[in-house]
């Protein structure tokens, strides 16, 4: 190869954007905790627990979690967008979830550009809805995965 072309083959690398080559998927995790209460349903979520993981490859977010000690079976699960990180918001996509006190949150959801833009600003979070709480029983913000910026 000449030297003119690895000189081009250097330019053309540099100006490429980074998305343009291959990424490894980004981790998110979040702990779900209860969600806010008050002194008449303070007894309804207080107790719950849970954990999810999320990949995101792509636009591609999937998420896998687990919770607990639930006074009612779940009833749904979901991803949800807020203004900022802690501030409720609209669904954005279902999760499947185990009805019963205790189980498994799976599933995937494609995000639009908007979305992936509050994913990196931790406005998105997990909801576990239950029978008690139909408005919300757990909840949790997702962050990047061991404190980093979400790569692994």
């Amino acid at each position: 190869m000449s030297r003119h072309s690895l000189i081009l083959a250097g330019l053309v690398l540099a100006a490429t954007p980074g998305w343009a080559f291959a990424q490894s998927a980004q981790t998110y995790e979040a702990e779900l905790d209860p969600t806010p209460f008050d002194a008449t349903t303070r007894a309804i979520v207080i107790g719950a627990i849970g954990q999810v993981s999320a990949t995101l490859d792509g636009n591609r977010l999937t998420v896998t979690g687990r919770f607990s000690d639930l006074t009612s079976p779940a009833t749904a699960a979901g991803l949800r967008t807020g203004l900022a990180k802690g501030v409720p918001g609209d669904a954005i996509g279902t999760l499947t979830v185990t009805h019963d006190t205790s189980g498994s949150i799976s599933g995937s959801v494609t995000l639009g550009a908007a979305q992936l833009e509050a994913l990196n600003r931790q406005s998105i979070y997990v909801r576990v809805d239950s029978q008690k709480a139909p408005d919300g029983n757990l909840q949790g913000w997702l962050e990047p995965a061991n404190g980093g910026e979400g790569d692994n």
